[in-house]
C-alpha cells in the first residue's frame, strides 16, 4: 500500500494550517499520510469508536469533523512528529536541525515544548471526548463505553483510571 492509499480523516495541508501555523514554512510533503494515520489510530481512534470513525470517513457529521476531530488530529500529528522534525539525518547520521541564523533548542527547550505539546493535545482530545459524550443522540455510531477517556485520565503525566 502506498502512503497517498491510507484513509485519513485529515489532509497534511490541514495538518499544516491547524497545528504548525507557529512554526514558519514547512512543505507540506513534510507530513507523509502514513505519519496521519498512526496519529489517528494512536490518538483519536480510541476516543471515537470505530464505527464513528468509518462514518466520519464517509463524510458523516462535517461539522463535528471540522470542529472538533481535525484540530485534535493536527495537534496528534504535530505531537507525533515533532521530535522527528527536530532532527536532520542523512547520510552522516542523525543530529539537530537547525536554520542558519538559529540556535538549535537546548534539551530544556524541547522538553517544554514537548509537554505543551502533549497539554494542547490532550485538552483537545477532552474536548472531542466531552462534546461526544454531551451529544451522543446526534452520533447513533458512537459507543461511550468504548471512549479510553471514560475509563483513564491523563493527569500531570500519570495515567488515573476511573
Amino acid at each position: 500500500m502506498t502512503d497517498m492509499n491510507l484513509n485519513t480523516l485529515i489532509t497534511p495541508g490541514e495538518v499544516i494550517d491547524l497545528a504548525f501555523a507557529d512554526t514558519g514554512y514547512l512543505p507540506p510533503d513534510s507530513i507523509g499520510r502514513a505519519d496521519i494515520a498512526a496519529a489517528e489510530a494512536r490518538m483519536l481512534l480510541p476516543v471515537t469508536g470505530a464505527d464513528l470513525w468509518r462514518s466520519l470517513l464517509e463524510g458523516k457529521y462535517p461539522a463535528l469533523r471540522r470542529d472538533y476531530v481535525l484540530p485534535a488530529a493536527a495537534a496528534a500529528v504535530r505531537f507525533g512528529m515533532q521530535p522527528l522534525l527536530d532532527l536532520r539525518c542523512g547520510a552522516g547520521g542523525t543530529g539537530l536541525c537547525s536554520a542558519s541564523g538559529d540556535r538549535t533548542a537546548d534539551a530544556e527547550a524541547l522538553l517544554r515544548s514537548r509537554k505543551a505539546q502533549r497539554s494542547r493535545l490532550a485538552a483537545l482530545l477532552r474536548r472531542l471526548s466531552d462534546h461526544l459524550d454531551a451529544c451522543a443522540d446526534r452520533y447513533p455510531e458512537y459507543d461511550p463505553r468504548g471512549n479510553v477517556l471514560r475509563r483513564v485520565t491523563i493527569a500531570g503525566g500519570l495515567i488515573l483510571r476511573r
